[in-house]
């Protein structure tokens, strides 16, 4: 048994390769699916009656500076005003507010074999250990074979206008 997804995209826009070398991850990045899909969830909240979304919102790029504390990280911004991180940066055009950071949106915990086997690294050496993808460093405790990834998010709020009725008053 199989399941298969794909995504239509247009190959002669301008400025867009046929095959582009960073493959599918290109092409979605490519059609501005990120502002669709909040805009989706946005309408979703309004039409369940609810006047706000809060979103946790994980920030793309922030992977690529695991040692930077998350709220130095949401405080940078580009020339125009907006937030360096793209995720952030698609919120904030939004409508979204940057309310505050969640310290530990998630947590990972296992043994250091486990995360051997997740990462591929070595997890020999006690302390703070950079796993690519980890927005922060996993904390690595050898005497107790151990290891924890605390994963920080970030707050955004949307006010959210509900629908109102339909022509036909329903």
């Amino acid at each position: 048994m199989a399941r298969g997804l794909s995504v239509p995209f247009d190959t002669g826009a301008e400025g867009r390769e046929e095959m582009p070398e960073r493959g599918w991850g290109r092409v979605l990045t490519s059609r501005g699916l990120s502002s669709r899909m909040l805009a989706g969830l946005r309408d979703a909240v309004g039409r369940q009656g609810h006047d706000t979304l809060l979103a946790p919102v994980r920030p793309t790029a922030k992977h690529l500076e695991p040692r930077v504390p998350m709220a130095e990280y949401v405080r940078r911004r580009r020339a125009d005003g907006l937030p360096a991180d793209p995720w952030l940066r698609v919120h904030v055009k939004a409508g979204g507010t940057v309310e505050r950071i969640a310290p530990a949106s998630m947590t990972v915990s296992g043994s250091l074999g486990q995360w051997r086997r997740w990462t591929g690294l070595p997890f020999d050496r006690d302390g703070r250990i950079e796993v690519p993808g980890a927005l922060v460093p996993v904390h690595c405790d050898i005497a107790q074979d151990h290891a924890v990834y605390v994963e920080p998010n970030v707050w955004v709020r949307h006010r959210v206008v509900q629908p109102g009725p339909k022509a036909d008053g329903r």
